[in-house]
């Protein structure tokens, strides 16, 4: 608790500032482009003594990302981000750090220009390449700070005015500060939640080959990355289909399916949703085999001042998802629980907002996950220094929060979990976490 004043301070002067400089900021010229500077600040207020549940951290991003204006229908884009404990808030030595914070073991401040791209779009047709954050539903994951970057070249058509047609060439990824977590706590070292290798091995904000960020830092194989091929069809003025296939060579295929529909019910809208994903291996099969399917179902309704969801999830086949690309489109994934990517799990979930005054929201969410048949390295849980951990218990998360929103670009946000892993009780291990962090972000 001794480094919580300094968060709080930092998140109030942002707010402050965010004022001044928003009642300053004078109309851009329509030729000059778009400059946009973030700035957030996340602390962990508390948390577990019990070597699993994070209960230290501090850290800072700085983004700053220029969109140049339009010539002949193509623009540049250009992202830097700096991230890491800027104050030495970080107490080293505690029981574990949230190292999901940072992208170094020690908080050390790391930067990386993480965006550099070409994009040419003349309402029809859109091509683009560079670094960038491409989003899809197996490259977009959530993020702390520091967010995952992807190296793509691709094109998209719009082929009717119901059909658009897309393909990608994906060939690096960039691990952001969040994929540390993913590995270690919410993947548990099974490689389901988004990263299937230890960050701070392969290292964090730096390129690497896709076959690297799948296998590992010490694999010698090369391959031709993923070749990614969707198609979004407007079916009617209330039904949307969006299929994915991300074909990543000599490892495997990945199909994804979701399907979207909206009816409004007096002033109020229902939206149904259905979601299907399936891999399988390809190739040389250098993961090895791949058998996982995965089925999902999603009512939400709601409207401005409040909302709620119910959703569930099945997955299926031989093995869990090798899930290396910082996906994550399941409906049941809560803050630090995606257990619906291992083998054999039923899942659910709810949850909802509720908007107590325009600059004010209270949300929360529930999810309950079946015992999984997939082992984790009892090393990664820090239980012992080998041999694997089968499920105990199911796994359970209740998530919680408050945000306040003083301007449409300032935000601070206190949120609160509390998890079961679903390998808790292994060899006496408490492995539940229930702790509080405190975000502040502003933009201008």
């Amino acid at each position: 608790m001794k480094f919580m004043l300094k968060p709080v301070l930092g998140a109030i002067a942002l707010t402050l500032a965010s004022q001044v400089a928003i009642a300053a900021e004078a109309p851009a010229k329509k030729d000059a482009g778009k400059l946009t500077v973030t700035l957030k600040a996340m602390h962990v207020i508390d948390a577990k003594d019990n070597g699993y549940d994070p209960n230290s951290g501090q850290s800072e991003l700085i983004k700053v990302k220029y969109v140049s204006p339009k010539i002949n229908d193509i623009k540049l884009g250009m992202g830097f981000y700096m991230a890491g404990d800027f104050f030495n808030g970080t107490d080293l030595n505690s029981e574990r750090i949230a190292r999901g914070m940072f992208v170094t073991d020690d908080g050390s401040v790391e930067s990386n220009l993480g965006e550099l791209y070409l994009d040419y779009n003349n309402g029809k047709v859109n091509v683009y390449g560079g670094r960038m954050i491409f989003n899809s539903p197996l490259t977009t994951s959530a993020e702390s700070t520091m967010p995952d970057f992807h190296t793509a070249v691709g094109a998209s058509i719009k082929a009717t005015d119901s059909l658009n047609l897309g393909v990608t060439q994906i060939t690096q990824m960039s691990y952001g500060a969040r994929a540390m977590t993913e590995f270690g706590l919410v993947g548990e070292g099974t490689g389901t939640a988004g990263t299937t290798q230890k960050a701070s091995v392969i290292g964090q904000a730096e390129f690497h080959d896709i076959a690297d960020i799948t296998l590992g830092a010490a694999n010698t194989e090369s391959t031709s990355g993923i070749t990614a091929i969707n198609a979004d069809f407007k079916a009617s003025k209330n039904l949307m289909i969006s299929v994915w296939d991300y074909y990543a060579h000599d490892i495997s295929n990945n199909i994804y399916l979701e399907v979207n529909h909206t009816t409004p019910l007096k002033g109020n809208k229902l939206k149904l949703s259905g979601q299907y994903l399936t891999q399988s291996d390809i190739g040389d099969k250098l993961a090895g085999d791949l058998d996982f399917n995965m089925f999902g179902a999603k009512a939400a309704i709601g409207n401005k001042k409040w909302g709620g969801y119910v959703a569930m999830n099945q997955s299926s086949g031989e093995t869990d998802m090798l899930n290396a690309w910082s996906g994550d489109p399941g409906y049941t994934s809560t803050m630090f629980s995606r257990n619906e990517y291992r083998e054999n799990v039923t899942a659910y979930k709810l949850g909802g907002q509720y908007k107590i005054s325009p600059k004010w929201i209270l949300s929360g969410g529930y999810a309950n996950y079946g015992q999984s048949d997939t082992l984790a390295p009892k090393k990664v849980l820090k239980i012992a220094p080998t041999g694997l951990a089968e499920a105990q218990t199911d796994a359970t998360e209740l998530d919680l929060a408050i945000t306040w929103k003083p301007t449409k670009k300032t935000m601070l946000k206190l949120v609160h979990a509390n998890r079961t892993s679903e390998y808790d009780g292994t060899d006496g291990a408490d492995l539940t976490q229930a702790h509080t962090r405190l975000i502040g972000m502003v933009k201008f």
